[in-house]
């Protein structure tokens, strides 16, 4: 890859990663004790991966991860038992991890020929893969407020899909809608079968 074509990845990316951060800004539902429904603010760090490839993807995935990091650095101290080992444990699952693997969806994506079911696949993955950091930081960390006569883990699984399930259709839903029109050039062409002799 020449300096050219990576210094225009590298700007791609930052202003997609921009875009991400701003939008994070805006929440259409916040729940009490984190989780947020924003207007597709994932939405530019998948962009980055689908263009570009897993490498791109996670970088990008990373950074906006620490941004988001840094926002939410109120909730890493307010976990309900104040250690470093579960401050940690909160930056880890609740932002570092959460985020980056968002950087994965256009490799899974690029595994499917047609581009409305790669799509689907990798934003429900993905998506999923966000739940499963959200619950299991909910069971570990975030399980003294549990509500009296819940179950820890049931209290976390629906606490944390009463937020990351619309979070991820609406991402998936304009995903869809962008893909639609070719002329952006915001997604790769999809793939044609190769025709046997």
């Amino acid at each position: 890859m020449n300096v050219n074509k990576t210094l225009q990845i590298i700007t791609e990316s930052a202003l997609c990663i921009a875009l991400a951060v701003v939008l994070s800004l805006i929440t259409l539902f916040h729940m009490p004790l984190g989780g947020s429904v924003t207007p597709f603010a994932t939405l530019p760090i998948i962009i980055i991966g689908l263009r570009h490839g897993a490498k791109w993807g996670v970088v990008g995935a990373l950074v906006f991860s620490l941004t988001q990091l840094l926002l939410g650095m109120s909730n890493v101290v307010a976990v309900p038992v104040k250690n470093m080992g579960n401050m940690l444990l909160c930056a880890a699952l609740d932002y570092v991890l959460a985020f980056t693997i968002l950087g994965f969806t256009g490799s899974i994506a690029q595994r499917f020929q047609k581009r409305v079911q790669g799509l689907f696949a990798g934003i429900l993955v993905t998506g999923c893969g966000r739940l499963a950091c959200s619950f299991f930081s909910g069971v570990l960390i975030w399980g003294p407020y549990t509500p009296e006569g819940w179950n820890v883990a049931l209290y976390s699984l629906a606490y944390n899909v009463a937020w990351c399930l619309p979070d991820t259709v609406i991402t998936l839903t304009a995903c869809l809608l962008l893909a639609r029109v070719p002329a952006l050039g915001l997604f790769p062409p999809e793939k044609t079968a190769i025709q046997g002799r």
